[in-house]
């Protein structure tokens, strides 16, 4: 049990050096980069929430994956509809956006208890419509490498796509071995959050060398 927990605090560790290098270099930086920065400043409250709360209490901290996966949403799609040129896109962004809230509102109302679960609904829609706007951002910039947020769209293509399948696959609680220590799938989806983190850091690195470079 150690040492997932352990890996999991390596994540928590490579988001806060990524928080604090956004907040570092947040002077003279679009709106965009104050979206994530925003974001990862969210992200690694709720993360570090989640971690104490696991360790003390394991099992009790599910009702956090919903202030994850909504502020994640909301943040992200403002952040994607920044970055897009096309009428279209912006305003099929905001349409999604209200309707997975005004869903997902009903669904609460409807289901209190939904509260203390994990909620599909809420994991498929989010993460499958960021995942989308991800892909098509990508396609947009394929030709262009020197596009900014590619890293992060990458490593959020990939961290959704793999936490989603866990969780969506109804395997959360699934056991690969006991010894010589406890494996489940939730160390995978600790691994995925170090690669996401890791490309996090590489999307900050080209900024701060476009700044540079500028400068």
């Amino acid at each position: 049990m150690l040492f997932p927990f352990l890996v999991s605090l390596v994540g928590l560790f490579f988001l806060l050096v990524n928080t604090v290098s956004f907040y570092r270099t947040r002077k003279d930086k679009d709106s965009h980069y104050f979206i994530l920065m925003v974001y990862l400043i969210c992200l690694f409250v709720n993360e570090l929430f989640c971690n104490i709360i696991g360790f003390y209490a394991p099992g009790s901290n599910f009702f956090l994956s919903h202030y994850y996966f909504i502020f994640q949403f909301i943040l992200l799609s403002l952040f994607f509809r920044g970055l897009f040129t096309n009428a279209i896109l912006k305003k099929a962004i905001l349409f999604f956006l209200g309707l997975v809230l005004v869903l997902l509102a009903v669904q609460y109302y409807r289901t209190p208890s939904l509260y203390w679960e994990f909620n599909l609904f809420e994991i498929g829609s989010t993460s499958i419509l960021l995942v989308l706007y991800a892909i098509i951002y990508l396609f947009q910039n394929f030709k262009n490498i020197k596009s900014n947020y590619i890293y992060f769209s990458n490593g959020l293509i990939i961290y959704l796509v793999s936490s989603s399948t866990i969780f969506l696959s109804g395997n959360t609680d699934a056991v690969i071995f006991t010894e010589p220590f406890l494996l489940d799938f939730w160390f995978f989806n600790s691994l995925f959050y170090i690669l996401y983190q890791f490309l996090i850091f590489k999307e900050w690195q080209a900024l701060k060398h476009i700044k540079m470079t500028k400068s």
